[in-house]
């Protein structure tokens, strides 16, 4: 278990495409760590606001997170389960949202709740990692170690992060 940082573009990326590629690491499945804080804020709320409940900017944000899903299934080729990190300020409405909008996608979902209730709150989050792991996944890197640098940054711009293509001042060509 490791944690490669924030988000399934820079610091899975990095994780996969780099530490794995380095140390023969081939993960087994992912956990995408969500809160319905930072999907509001990625849906529009002010920073001042996250604690009020808000279902539309819930949904507005939730584009992101599925964008990262997506990274780690299409891109990489591994399983991924949404752990969505409880709050107190996170309404029943909220969370129950979050994991109905998970479910239509067919992404497993589970509610993290081990800051307020230490191991027993992350025990239905453990069992879907388990069930993941016993799947396996079909584990690629977004990119071929055969190919030129510029090849590579386009690849990972154009799969990662959904770019049109990359284009260079004359002094970093």
């Amino acid at each position: 278990v490791t944690e490669a940082g924030f988000g399934a573009d820079l610091g899975a990326e990095k994780f996969f495409d780099i530490k794995c590629r380095k140390s023969g690491l081939v993960p087994d499945a992912v956990v995408l760590v969500a809160t319905v804080r930072a999907l509001k804020y990625h849906g529009g709320v002010k920073k001042d606001a996250l604690t009020v409940p808000d279902t539309n900017a819930l949904l507005a944000g939730l584009p992101n997170l599925f964008k990262h899903a997506s990274n780690v299934q299409q891109v990489f080729g591994l399983p991924c389960v949404v752990a969505i990190n409880r709050f107190p300020s996170d309404s029943e409405e909220e969370l129950a949202l979050v994991e109905a909008e998970c479910k239509k996608r067919n992404l497993p979902v589970a509610l993290s709740e081990v800051w307020a209730k230490g191991g027993a709150g992350g025990i239905a989050l453990a069992k879907k990692v388990v069930e993941l792991c016993e799947k396996g996944g079909n584990f690629s890197f977004s990119y071929d170690l055969d190919i030129s640098l510029f090849e590579k940054i386009e690849t990972v711009v154009r799969r990662v992060y959904g770019g049109a293509g990359v284009t260079y001042t004359p002094s970093a060509k």
